[in-house]
């Protein structure tokens, strides 16, 4: 997407050093949350796409679905921020509402030590339940 300011994300350069995986979901739950929520970002600023393609804010072509409803269903504290994707009838809204305070919320080293001492959970690459939907 153009004009994207990536600015605002730099603030998570570190996080991404210690917590992003090269590859896979990594070894514990901090690296899950860190690799769904930045697929979550990468996906929409490149691609348009989103968790949910049968709400009015569309997604294009990836299914997100299961990267959303991991952390929904493993990660409690996002669900607030994540059931606002619902009330997003823009672009803006969704970043401003969702993508941002996803971001500011399980991108930092204080939420992060919650999780790193917990082994994986579940995949969130595979279905799980949840309110966010991609058909075909």
């Amino acid at each position: 997407m153009s004009g994207v300011n990536w600015s605002y994300f730099n603030k998570f350069n570190e996080i991404d050093e210690m917590y992003l995986p090269v590859k896979g979901e990594g070894e514990n739950m901090a690296t899950q949350i860190v690799t769904a929520v930045s697929k979550l970002v990468y996906k929409w600023y490149n691609d348009g796409d989103t968790p949910d393609n049968t709400h009015y804010l569309s997604g294009w072509w990836n299914d997100l679905s299961s990267y959303a409803n991991w952390l929904y269903e493993y990660v409690p504290e996002t669900r607030e921020i994540l059931d606002n994707f619902f009330n997003c009838i823009t672009k803006d809204s969704y970043e401003e509402n969702v993508l941002k305070p996803l971001c500011d919320l399980t991108q930092t080293f204080e939420f992060l030590a919650n999780y790193e001492n917990r082994n994986l959970a579940g995949s969130i690459y595979e279905d799980c339940d949840g309110p966010f939907v991609w058909e075909e």
